[in-house]
């Protein structure tokens, strides 16, 4: 890669990595970025898995020196996450992501709707207590598929996560955010793996991304532990929804 298109993918890998750490959707800048470097398209999905990574990893060392990382919500979340995305990885290796698409689609379309017409739903009221997974059929339903949705398609899978953690586990959004963090990272290790065997990474680009990703995760984060964060990170989390779906349908 020359120069120039290792630094286009790191300005992406810094930008994806402030947005996803607050919001998702971060895989909107990284993957075209890739692409417009020479990466072919289903390279670049797992390609950019790498970065997502280091990311996630930065975010949630930054959200546990601050004391906002639970073990308990990690270990209640994580494991039915983990199955999901190890099998939504295996079938993106053997699918077009293509035949995918109309699913992401769909769910940011019904996800922009739902925040647009209850932005509530990102904000449980102050001291709503968070359901849990393990033992409630439709709650390990929907986790145990997030899961299996951040396998296939990286785009939108931190929204999802967010919309899961916020609007039907009723975590507050920067808990949300700092659990979203920890298990992203348990899973994208999982699929970095999976790529990484098939021969679907290119890690000269995986490397400059990383390094722009990991400055914009520790910005992001500590930008969400702000104060009076919460307020517009709700309609940042909306903004990149309606993001995400248009660039679905315009690409």
């Amino acid at each position: 890669m020359t120069p120039l298109e290792l630094l286009l993918v790191g300005a992406a890998g810094l930008a994806g990595g402030f947005v996803n750490t607050l919001a998702g959707g971060g895989s909107m800048l990284m993957v075209p970025a890739l692409m417009i470097a020479g990466v072919p398209a289903a390279v670049a999905n797992g390609t950019s898995r790498v970065p997502i990574f280091a990311q996630c990893l930065t975010s949630a060392a930054t959200f546990r020196r601050a004391g906002r990382l639970e073990k308990d919500p990690t270990l209640d979340v994580a494991p039915l996450t983990i199955v999901g995305a190890l099998a939504g990885a295996y079938v993106a290796t053997l699918v077009p992501n293509r035949i995918f698409e109309p699913l992401l689609i769909g769910t940011m379309v019904v996800m922009a709707l739902t925040m647009l017409l209850h932005p509530e739903s990102l904000a449980p009221a102050e001291g709503t207590e968070p359901r849990k997974v393990l033992g409630k059929p439709l709650a390990m339903l929907l986790t145990l598929t997030a899961g299996f949705y951040g396998g296939i398609l990286q785009a939108g899978a931190g929204l999802i996560l967010l919309a899961l953690f916020t609007g039907f586990l009723r975590y507050d959004l920067i808990r949300a955010n700092a659990l979203k963090a920890i298990v992203m990272l348990s899973y994208i290790v999982v699929t970095v793996v999976v790529f990484a065997v098939r021969g679907m990474v290119v890690w000269e680009a995986a490397g400059a991304m990383t390094v722009g990703a990991i400055a914009g995760a520790w910005i992001g984060a500590h930008v969400a532990l702000g104060s009076g964060a919460a307020a517009w990170i709700r309609w940042l989390v909306i903004a990149m929804v309606i993001a995400t779906a248009a660039w679905v349908l315009v690409r």
